[in-house]
C-alpha cells in the first residue's frame, strides 16, 4: 500500500513478524527521539518538527501497521498493545539504549503502554493530545465501538467527525489544507486500503479495551504533556460535554513528574499547528539546566 511517496525524509524497510514496518532514523544526536503517529494517521505528521530537531537528536518515526506504507492485513490485532510491541521490537532492532517517547492521539495512549511495561528504556515521556485521559463509561465503549464497526463504516457519525481533516486544526489556511488532503487521499480511499474499515474499528476497540487513565500515577518518566485548547476530537463532543483544559489537567496531575503546557488558538494537531512553539517546548523540556525548569501551566 503506498500513500504517497514523496515523504519528507528516507523511508526505510523493517520485515518482523510477517510484515513490513517503514520508518525514518534521521539526525546524530546523542539523543534519540521516537515519534509516534496517532489514529488514521502516519510519520509525515511529524515532518516540521523533524526538520529541525534532527539538528540536536536522532530522530526516529514509524508508520504503524495499518497506516502509511507499512503492512495491512485484516489478520492483525491493532490493539494498543500490538502497536506498543511493534515499536519496543523496532527499538530493539535499532539497539537504542535509551529512548524520548513522542506519542500523538492515539500515539500517546500506545507511548503511555509502552512506558509502563518498558520503564527502564525511556528517559522522558512527551504526550501530544493524548488519547487515554478521557474516561469513558462501560456503556460509552460499547457505542464507541459500535460506531466504528465495519459494516457501517461509511455511515458511523462518529467516523465522519473523526476522518474529517478540518476538525484535526483550529486554524490552517486553505494551502496548508489542500496539501494535507493530497498526502492523505489514498489512505481514506476504500479501494486503495480496503482493510481500513478493520483498521479504525480495532484501533478505536484497542484504546477502550486498554484504557490507561488509572495506570498514569505509575509513570516513572518525566512528561510533558500538549494541549490545544481548541482540540475538536478531545473530549469526545459526542459523548462528553467537557474543555479540552479540564481533560488536560485531570490527565496530567495524575502523572507524577509531569508538565502542562496548553496552547491558545490550536486544535488536535499542536504540532503541526505550531511546529516552531511544540519544537522549542519540547527541546526546553529535555534541557532544562540551560533553559530552568518550566512551571506547570
Amino acid at each position: 500500500m503506498i500513500i504517497h511517496t514523496n515523504y519528507p525524509f528516507p523511508v526505510r524497510k523493517l520485515f518482523l513478524d510477517q510484515m513490513e514496518i517503514a520508518y525514518i532514523d534521521v539526525g546524530k544526536g546523542q539523543e534519540c527521539l521516537v515519534f509516534v503517529h496517532g489514529f488514521a494517521s502516519y510519520l509525515p505528521v511529524w515532518a516540521k518538527n523533524i526538520k529541525s530537531l534532527q539538528n540536536y537528536y536522532r530522530c526516529v518515526a514509524l508508520d504503524l501497521p495499518g497506516h502509511g506504507l507499512s503492512s495491512s492485513s485484516a489478520d492483525f490485532s491493532y490493539s494498543i498493545s500490538f502497536y506498543a510491541d511493534t515499536i519496543h521490537q523496532l527499538i530493539e532492532y535499532l539497539k537504542i539504549p535509551k529512548v524520548v517517547l513522542v506519542g500523538h492521539s492515539m500515539g500517546g495512549q500506545i507511548s503511555i503502554k509502552l512506558a509502563l511495561k518498558h520503564a527502564e528504556l525511556f528517559s522522558h515521556l512527551i504526550l501530544v493530545a493524548p488519547a487515554g485521559f478521557e474516561t469513558f463509561t462501560a456503556t460509552e465503549q460499547l457505542l464507541l465501538k459500535q460506531f466504528t464497526l465495519p459494516g457501517i463504516f461509511n455511515t458511523s457519525q462518529y467516523l465522519k467527525l473523526v476522518l474529517n481533516l478540518k476538525n484535526y486544526f483550529h486554524q490552517l489556511n486553505e494551502q496548508e489544507y489542500a496539501k494535507l488532503k493530497e498526502f492523505s487521499r489514498d489512505f481514506y480511499s476504500l479501494r486503495e486500503h480496503p482493510n481500513l474499515p478493520v483498521v479504525l474499528y480495532r484501533s478505536v476497540k484497542g484504546m477502550m479495551d486498554e484504557p490507561v487513565f488509572d495506570d498514569l500515577p505509575q509513570i516513572k518518566a518525566p512528561t510533558l504533556v500538549c494541549f490545544g485548547k481548541e482540540d475538536r476530537l478531545i473530549p469526545n463532543r459526542l459523548l462528553h460535554q467537557l474543555s479540552t483544559e479540564s481533560v488536560a489537567r485531570r490527565g496530567a496531575e495524575k502523572i507524577p513528574q509531569a508538565q502542562l503546557k496548553l496552547y491558545e488558538h490550536c486544535g488536535h494537531f499542536l504540532q503541526y499547528e505550531y511546529p516552531a512553539r511544540f519544537s522549542m517546548d519540547l527541546y526546553k523540556f529535555l534541557n532544562p539546566l540551560v533553559f530552568g525548569k518550566s512551571e506547570f501551566v
